[in-house]
């Protein structure tokens, strides 16, 4: 008897043993597999034709590098890598076949977004080009759009690459309440109520966990203070006014265009 359970521990432990050494095999099998799928997809696509994609899979993980002409390409190739890889590590380069200067790159991007039928009071986004690179900062109403406007972004002509920091408004009741009291105390006030309704208005409130931030730019100095006044007289936690005065604008953008000048 206990002969044979001798025997049947060793075969226990030799059957394990025979296991961890065919692990590697097999996960090594399966990466192979994985790969050749994804080329697959991406040669389907087309890929093989527009882009130089090179795929390594390492434990399920996907590897894509090398260049590809549009930055809607590369956002292309690797929603099609995400289907079968558990992740995906995305190196591609854009490399435009006629590069744009930053300045028409800026134009087309302010197009697609500020421009936007859904682009609300609610959001507040700013566009920087630099290098062929997109960056956004600011906030959006939903997570929806956050996802939407760099999809809208990847139509855009020589762009290499979006940089996307946008935030999302707060979603609690607290903050979703707080945000339209500030909106309706400052688009009901003297100052500012010709804007009541308007889909591009001057100021824009930003609010999460009751900490509230103001941007956008107003023709006056009075009009700055007073949409900080009106923004704490509420229940705001803080009040971070940002809004800016529309001649200290130009006179900043004029200084980037000729640092030198005092």
């Amino acid at each position: 008897m206990q002969a044979r359970r001798g025997r049947d521990r060793w075969t226990v432990v030799a059957g394990l043993a025979a296991c961890l050494v065919a692990a590697p095999a097999f996960a090594e099998r399966g990466d192979t597999d994985l790969q050749g799928k994804i080329e697959k997809r991406l040669a389907k696509a087309g890929f093989d034709q527009k882009a130089d994609i090179r795929v390594e899979v390492e434990s399920g993980v996907a590897r894509l590098s090398g260049i590809t002409l549009r930055y809607l390409d590369l956002r292309e190739a690797e929603r099609l890598a995400r289907k079968d890889a558990k992740r995906v590590v995305n190196l591609l380069r854009v490399v435009p076949e006629q590069p744009r200067p930053d300045k028409e790159i800026l134009a087309d991007a302010e197009r697609a977004v500020l421009r936007w039928e859904r682009y609300g009071p609610f959001d507040a986004v700013a566009i920087d080009v630099e290098d062929g690179a997109v960056k956004l900062t600011g906030w959006v109403e939903s997570p929806f759009k956050r996802g939407e406007i760099e999809e809208r972004l990847a139509r855009v002509d020589a762009i290499r690459d979006v940089l996307n920091d946008l935030r999302v408004q707060g979603f609690s009741q607290g903050d979703q309440r707080l945000l339209r009291e500030i909106h309706a105390k400052i688009y009901s006030d003297p100052l500012f109520e010709r804007w009541r309704g308007y889909p591009d208005p001057p100021v824009r409130v930003y609010v999460d966990r009751g900490r509230v931030i103001l941007a956008g730019t107003v023709g006056s100095a009075v009009e700055q203070v007073a949409a900080g006044m009106l923004a704490r007289g509420t229940l705001a936690f803080t009040v971070n006014n940002q809004v800016r005065v529309e001649g200290d604008r130009v006179r900043e953008e004029e200084r980037k265009k000729d640092p030198n000048e005092t």
